[in-house]
């Protein structure tokens, strides 16, 4: 026999009202009741019929979490730990999660209304763009930097100050030819990035260098490794290197072996965001740290409060980032 509303809440003593609120994210319960209800669900097993709530509803239950370049991302650290966040926050409600990873899947998705809401993975405008997005008429999240004008809310890691704290670091080390590897342009990421590096540069009365600016075409390690090899090649004076990714950051790492350079003895490194690998490697990443899971359950919550038409306070939530000194750093040889 199946499980249903009623035997939960007959089983919790409560209301299936009170039931239906935990099940849709909705407030009106107490964190007390609400964990005796979840209790109940558990133990009983209890699946909420999602579809027949969709027609009563005309809602899919579903949230799709659009991933665009697929492969690349899911291997890059940054997004993988994020989306435990989202994971996390949804397991909180009863809506299921539909990934897409190409852009036909994602236009097929959004297209045909197939899903209530969506969080986008730093979308650029020449994959999906802003006038498209906006004709879906679905709630949407970004995560990671976007547009200034998006008309998206927003969540991100303050990107800008990280590399601040990053080049800073190295500066009081002792570095004063420090260069930066930044992905595309067409990241606003990116271009985050790399404001915060020619700003802190002033700040600290170093010289600014476009030959100091390495862009790689994605956030990717393998590619940053062959760049970066290169690179420093040619450039054996730059004595640090901030990057405006971990996965960039091992790249470079790995560059630096290649060419018989020692990390930090012959080149500091800072990485950007500390995925949970950092502190694993050897040596060990010096990094810029950043709440990922937390941004993750942020976003879901976001469009949680989008679905149930609330009010949003804040549409571009900024999370703080905090220099963590680790193996990768150290004064410069000639200090």
């Amino acid at each position: 026999m199946s499980i249903r509303i009623k035997d939960v809440a007959l089983k919790a003593n409560v209301s299936t009202a009170s039931v239906s609120r935990v099940l849709s994210g909705k407030p009106g319960v107490s964190a007390e009741t609400e964990q005796r209800i979840r209790k109940v669900i558990e133990e009983l097993d209890y699946r909420p019929n999602v579809s027949a709530r969709g027609l009563a509803k005309r809602t899919t239950g579903n949230i799709a979490v659009v991933v665009p370049r697929g492969s690349f991302i899911l291997n890059n650290p940054f997004f993988s730990t994020i989306l435990e966040g989202i994971a996390k926050g949804f397991d909180q409600t009863d809506y299921n999660i539909l990934m897409s990873f190409t852009s036909l899947q994602q236009k097929r998705l959004l297209e045909t209304r197939s899903v209530d809401g969506a969080i986008l993975f730093s979308p650029r405008n020449e994959e999906l763009s802003l006038e498209w997005l906006k004709s879906i008429g679905i709630p949407m999240v970004v995560v990671g930097s976007y547009l200034e004008d998006s008309p998206f809310p927003c969540v991100r890691p303050d990107d800008e100050d990280g590399i601040r704290q990053a080049v800073t670091a190295l500066y009081q080390l002792g570095h004063r030819n420090i260069g930066i590897i930044n992905g595309p342009i067409s990241s606003m990421h990116s271009v985050r990035c790399l404001n915060g590096y020619k700003r802190t540069l002033l700040e600290l009365g170093l010289d600014y260098s476009s030959e100091n600016v390495i862009e790689i075409d994605e956030f990717d390690g393998f590619k940053a490794t062959e760049v970066m090899a290169s690179f420093l090649s040619d450039h054996r004076k730059i004595t640090g290197v901030v990057c405006s990714s971990d996965y960039l950051a091992i790249g470079v790492i790995k560059a630096a072996t290649m060419i018989g350079l020692s990390v930090p003895e012959d080149l500091s490194v800072v990485g950007a965001d500390d995925v949970p690998i950092s502190n694993f490697l050897t040596p060990s990443l010096s990094s810029v740290h950043v709440d990922l899971v937390g941004i993750g359950k942020r976003a879901t919550s976001i469009l949680m409060n989008m679905l149930q038409g609330k009010q949003l306070r804040k549409r571009d939530v900024v999370f703080k980032m905090e220099y963590i000194n680790r193996s990768t750093t150290a004064p410069p040889k000639n200090n």
